[in-house]
This record gives C-alpha cells, structure tokens and sequence, in this order.
C-alpha cells in the first residue's frame, strides 16, 4: 500500500466532514429520518451499484488501485460503495440546510 491508496476513501470523508454537520447547525433532522434516508438512498444505490458491478466486470471501467484500499466486494473497492451511500447523503444534507437557509430569509 502507498501513500495515495487512501485517495478515494479521504475524498469521501471530506465530503462528510463538510455536510454531517448541517444536519446539527441548522437542526434539519434529517440523519434521524433514517426511513426516509433509506427510501432516498439504497434504490438508487443498488442500481449504480449493479452497473458498476457489471461495467467493471466487462471491463468498461476500473478502479485505480494506487489510489484505492485493497480490498474488492464484487470486484469493486469499498469506497465504491460507501460512494452510493455518502455523496447523496451530502447532496440531501446541502439541499436541506440551502432549503432552511431561505425559510429563514437569511438568501434572496
């Protein structure tokens, strides 16, 4: 392992460092919907996640592994996953906190 195969996996934390915490700054809720966070999240998830599957099987995409961890779940890295899940979450957390932002009037 060198010093890039955490690359991905630090990509994704930093997308979560800068969004987890709206959901307490401007008490949005939603990390305790985790029902609706669910319904939101893993359809979507399964199908990315099963073409990826199947575009990395046939070869029609990869992963660089200098800049992944080693370890493969269907032939794709863990961060792969953990990206189906993280950056909507991020998405649903900005689109919040943007949304109870211009309730408050604070943005025109």
């Amino acid at each position: 392992m060198g010093p890039r195969n955490g690359a991905y996996a630090v990509m994704l934390a930093f997308c979560l460092a800068g969004t987890l915490p709206l959901d307490w700054y401007y008490r949005l809720g939603v990390l305790r919907q985790v029902r609706r966070l669910a319904l939101a999240v893993l359809p979507v998830a399964v199908l990315f996640l099963a073409w990826d599957v199947a575009a990395t099987a046939a070869g029609h995409w990869r992963f660089d592994p200098v800049q992944t961890l080693p370890p493969r779940v269907l032939g794709l890295p863990l961060e792969e996953l953990a990206f189906f899940v993280v950056i909507p979450l991020a998405g649903i957390l900005t689109y919040e906190a943007v949304a109870e932002v211009r309730r408050r009037g604070s943005i025109r």
